[in-house]
C-alpha cells in the first residue's frame, strides 16, 4: 500500500511545486526533493513535511530537472542555481558555500566527489570538474549531451551517460577517461507502446552502480533497463516490460532488487539476479520525478507528492 506525503504549502498557496528526484538528506533523518526554486524536507520518522528551503534555482520550463545530490561527511548539498549554474550548500544552516557557473545549458546532475571537488554534467555536451571551495572550473570534458551520472566513491570513478547510448567512465578527481563505450540498445518493444513520443530511443536517462561495483544499471528511452560491464560495455542482462522510456533506476542491495521508473507512469521492481519482474505499480500518470531506495523502502516523487512503499 502506497503512503502519500504532501508538501508544506505557504498560506494561500493551492498547488505547490512539481517535484524532482528524491534524496536522502545528509542528516539521515529526512527525504528531500526539489521544486521550483525550493527544496522540501519530509521527516522519515513521521512523514511530515517539516522544512522548506529557498535555493535560487530558476526552472525555465517549470520542471526541476536537476537531480539533488548530497554528502554526509561535511553535510553539503548540491542544487541547481539560477538557470545554468549549480551551488553547494551547508545543509545545517542552509548557507550557500559556493556557486559554479559556466555550463551552456541547464545542469542535469552533479556529485561531491571529494572534500574539494565537484563534478557536474549538462546537455551542453560537457562534464565539468570544479574546485568545491573556490568555484573554479578545473577541467571541462567535451562529450555528447549528458543526462545521467553515477558516482562510485570507493572506486574513485564517475559514470556519465546521455545521447547515442554513450557512457564515459571517468576518474572522479581528474575527469580522465578510463573507458568509453556506446550501449547497444535493445530492439524489442513491449506492446502496447503506450505514449508515442518523437525522441531518440538510444538516449540514456539514468545510471546507477550495481552492488558489485563492476557493473552499471542503465535506464534508456528504448523502454529497457540494462546491466552492463562498466569497462567494456558488454550487456549482461536486460529487463523488458515498461511501455515507455526508463527514466529512473534505483537499487536495493541487501535484497538484490532493481527499481525502475518509466515516463509511462509505472514503477517496476525486479530481481537483480534474473529478469523476473516482482511487482508493477501503475501511478496513474506520467509525471514521475524520480526514485530513491532507503531502508528497504521505495520513495517516488510523483507530480506534487512524495510516495513510499515498503519493498517486502
Amino acid at each position: 500500500m502506497w503512503r502519500r506525503y504532501s508538501q508544506w504549502l505557504d498560506e494561500g498557496e493551492t498547488e505547490g511545486d512539481p517535484l524532482g528526484a528524491p534524496m536522502l538528506w545528509p542528516d539521515g533523518r529526512h527525504i528531500a526533493a526539489n521544486g521550483r526554486g525550493r527544496i522540501f524536507l519530509w521527516s522519515l520518522a513521521t512523514g511530515e513535511c517539516t522544512r522548506v528551503l529557498k535555493t535560487g534555482a530558476i526552472c525555465r520550463n517549470g520542471e526541476p530537472w536537476f537531480r539533488l545530490a548530497g554528502e554526509a561527511a561535511l553535510g553539503r548539498v548540491l542544487e541547481a542555481y539560477k538557470i545554468r549554474g549549480l551551488a553547494i550548500w551547508d545543509s545545517t544552516d542552509w548557507r550557500r558555500l559556493q556557486t559554479f557557473e559556466g555550463h551552456g545549458e541547464e545542469v542535469q546532475a552533479a556529485a561531491v566527489v571529494s572534500e574539494d571537488r565537484v563534478v557536474s554534467i549538462s546537455a551542453d555536451s560537457s562534464a565539468r570538474l570544479w574546485d568545491a571551495w573556490t568555484g573554479e572550473n578545473l577541467r571541462t570534458l567535451e562529450t555528447g549531451p549528458l543526462f545521467a551520472l553515477a558516482h562510485a566513491p570507493a572506486r574513485g570513478l564517475v559514470a556519465v551517460g546521455g545521447s547515442n547510448g554513450a557512457v564515459h567512465l571517468l576518474d572522479s578527481l581528474t575527469l580522465d577517461v578510463r573507458a568509453l563505450f556506446h550501449l547497444r540498445m535493445a530492439t524489442a518493444r513491449p506492446e502496447p507502446l503506450g505514449i508515442a513520443r518523437n525522441r531518440p530511443s538510444n538516449t540514456l536517462r539514468a545510471l546507477a552502480w550495481h552492488p558489485d561495483g563492476e557493473h552499471l544499471l542503465c535506464g534508456s528511452w528504448d523502454f529497457v533497463a540494462h546491466m552492463v560491464h562498466s569497462r567494456t560495455g558488454r550487456v549482461v542482462r536486460q529487463w523488458q516490460g515498461h511501455a515507455d522510456g526508463v527514466d529512473f533506476v534505483a537499487v536495493e542491495p541487501s535484497r538484490g532488487l532493481l527499481c525502475t521508473g518509466s515516463s509511462g507512469g509505472t514503477v517496476r521492481v525486479w530481481s537483480l539476479d534474473s529478469t523476473k519482474c516482482l511487482a508493477v505499480h501503475d501511478l496513474g500518470h506520467a509525471d514521475l520525478g524520480g526514485l530513491l531506495v532507503h531502508d528497504r523502502t521505495l520513495y517516488v516523487t510523483c507530480q506534487r507528492e512524495l510516495l513510499s512503499v515498503p519493498l517486502d
